[in-house]
């Protein structure tokens, strides 16, 4: 029961104010009552003794004792509340009554004396003692009586008025508060009560305050809709992009690379490496921007996967070393805490985060080192606490663009990124990255002397039951025997150059230009590896893929590697759903194809 309610709090002040009334009354009223009417009889027994007396005298005048005996005796009769009635003679003697006389007391007995005379000469005095008692009581009984009905009909009369306040105000304001409610749940549709009065007025001011809310809910609503539609077009736009961007970077980083391992003069290696590392350099934003829409729309995937966090660094530290060695700096680990630890989480975003900071370290950083410490502190017997410093001897960021490194597009100002370039995603994304596995990244800086920046993240050890067996692997290194390979993709650039780098590594390649036509190949020869790429026309990758799965053919258990320019996680969850076994992105680079080949 709720007793905030106006509805019990009247009721309880009805309730509250008949009760006090009947107290009052009883203790204040009452007594008062008796007191008056103790009064009022005292005074009607003194106007009664006095007639007496006076019917009396001319019997005492003319010595006619029996006369006024009989009339006292008479009176007394006559009246059932008079105990005593006494005479005395002028001279002090009892004349009646003859017997003994009653002695009674009591807070009801009242005696009222009249002295008896005639011109000046006393004849006598009569006295005269009345119990109220019994009527005072009668009064009472009937005075409580009309106290309990009055307090009743004032009950009445308070209910009454009760339900009038709670029809015309209380029931309306239960209506306006559970509008109120229903509103907080998005229901727009409740009623609101009508009037002229106070409360109408009310409901007239919350209505259109609700139009108002429901205007503006209907326009936020409005608003969030286009901006998600416009964030999906961008994110979509910027897939397209990385798509199309990818597609003929796939015909120049592969081309370039195959280029540096063929006989060419010091001048020729020199472009064709200059054109590998931009192509890379062109690659890694596309990367970087593709990964900031994922972030945006929220349609990026963390894995749950086992891995060592020394094993991870260092793996990091190995990608950046060629870039640290050419500018002379030099690029230590130290590992601080247990090596053999294995944790849950996602690898390769981590080493991503690592990779960007490295990769940060080393182009701030013309002279010096690169120092990576990693340490682990263990909570309890399932957590463990990573942490990672990254500290370089660079150029250092002033105090006032400390606060906005982290942000998209941001670098410390403009003569640093002209100097030396880059897109300012690189620690946004790493930011972005880490909260979404629940880590932080902090730094510590001074201009000329280097910074530290330190990233710690909070894990599950990973435990006997979690770490999966696998059967040895054996050597699937390729080698110069001859193995065969299948590409499937519709531009003739990227099979041209996908078979050229096979080709390379000892494959002797076969092609397709649609999923249609690899099916029937696959169907007629076994290979050792297949490359299908997802977007084709008559049949797509993922369609053929699923086909060579389900039919009963040479190739159904055969190595299937997806080969798009579509990165987005989506991608490679449709690319396993179909029934791949590897995902290789555009552009193709020839350490990742080896990599691939070997997995």
């Amino acid at each position: 029961m709720n007793f905030n309610s106006i509805r019990l709090q009247v009721i309880a002040v009805i309730i509250i104010g008949a009760l006090v009334g009947t107290v009052l009354i009883e203790f204040a009223w009452t007594p008062r009552m008796n007191a008056l009417l103790i009064d009022t009889q005292s005074l009607e027994v003194e106007r009664e003794a006095e007639i007496l007396a006076d019917g009396i005298l001319p019997y005492l005048l003319s010595n006619q004792i029996g006369a006024a005996y009989e009339t006292l005796q008479s009176a007394k009769d006559r009246y059932d509340n008079w105990i005593e009635v006494t005479l005395h003679g002028a001279d002090g003697r009892r004349i009646f009554p003859l017997g003994e006389v009653q002695v009674a007391s009591g807070a009801a007995i009242i005696t009222e004396t009249v002295q008896i005379a005639f011109q000046g000469q006393e004849l006598g005095e009569l006295s005269v003692v009345v119990d109220l008692g019994p009527g005072i009581e009668r009064f009472r009984t009937e005075q409580l009586r009309m106290v309990y009905v009055a307090a009743v009909i004032v009950a009445l009369i308070l209910f009454g008025v009760a339900y009038v306040v709670d029809r015309l105000f209380t029931r309306r304001l239960i209506q306006i508060s559970r509008a109120a409610d229903e509103m907080a749940v998005g229901n727009f549709d409740v009623s609101l009560p009508d009037g002229r009065d106070e409360v109408g007025m009310m409901a007239r001011s919350f209505s259109a305050m609700r139009a108002q809310i429901q205007y503006q809910t209907k326009s936020l609503q409005e608003a969030r809709t286009r901006a998600e539609n416009a964030l999906e077009a961008r994110s979509r736009f910027i897939a397209t992009m990385s798509h199309e961007i990818r597609t003929p970077l796939n015909g120049i980083i592969p081309v370039a690379e195959l280029l540096t391992a063929s006989d060419l003069d010091p001048e020729q290696r020199q472009k064709v490496e200059a054109i590998v590392q931009s192509g890379k350099a062109l690659s890694s934003i596309v990367d970087d921007i593709l990964d900031v829409s994922m972030l945006e729309t929220g349609k990026l995937t963390l894995r749950r996967e086992v891995f060592s966090p020394s094993k991870l660094c260092d793996e990091a530290c190995a990608i950046a070393r060629p870039s640290a060695e050419r500018k002379g700096l030099t690029l230590t680990v130290e590992h601080t805490g247990p090596t053999d630890l294995t944790c849950m989480g996602d690898p390769d975003r981590l080493r991503q985060v690592l990779i960007n900071i490295l990769g940060n370290a080393v182009k701030f950083t013309q002279e010096g080192s690169v120092t990576v410490k990693t340490s682990v502190e263990t909570r309890g017997a399932n957590r463990a606490k990573l942490r990672f410093d990254v500290t370089d001897t660079g150029i250092g960021i002033s105090e006032k663009a400390l606060d906005r490194i982290f942000y998209r597009f941001e670098q410390e100002d403009q003569g640093i990124a002209r100097r030396f370039g880059g897109s300012g995603l690189g620690l946004s994304i790493v930011k972005s990255l880490l909260d979404a596995m629940g880590g932080t990244v902090s730094v510590q800086t001074a201009q000329g002397v280097g910074s530290t920046f330190t990233v710690e993240l909070e894990l599950d050890i990973a435990t006997a039951a979690s770490v999966e067996t696998r059967p040895p692997q054996t050597d699937t290194q390729p080698t110069r025997r001859q193995r065969s390979a299948l590409v499937v993709d519709d531009s003739e650039i990227n099979l041209t150059v996908a078979s050229a780098m096979l080709q390379s590594l000892g494959f002797d390649v076969d092609t397709a230009d649609n999923g249609l036509s690899a099916l029937v190949k696959a169907q007629q020869k076994k290979f050792d590896v297949i490359f299908m790429d997802m977007h084709m026309p008559e049949m797509d990758g993922l369609e053929a893929t699923r086909r060579i799965r389900d039919e009963d053919g040479p190739n159904a258990e055969t190595r299937i590697i997806a080969l798009t320019a579509s990165v987005q996680q989506d991608d490679i969850d449709k690319c396993k759903a179909a029934g791949m076994n590897a995902f290789m992105p555009k552009p193709l680079r020839l350490d990742r194809l080896k990599d691939v080949l070997m997995g």
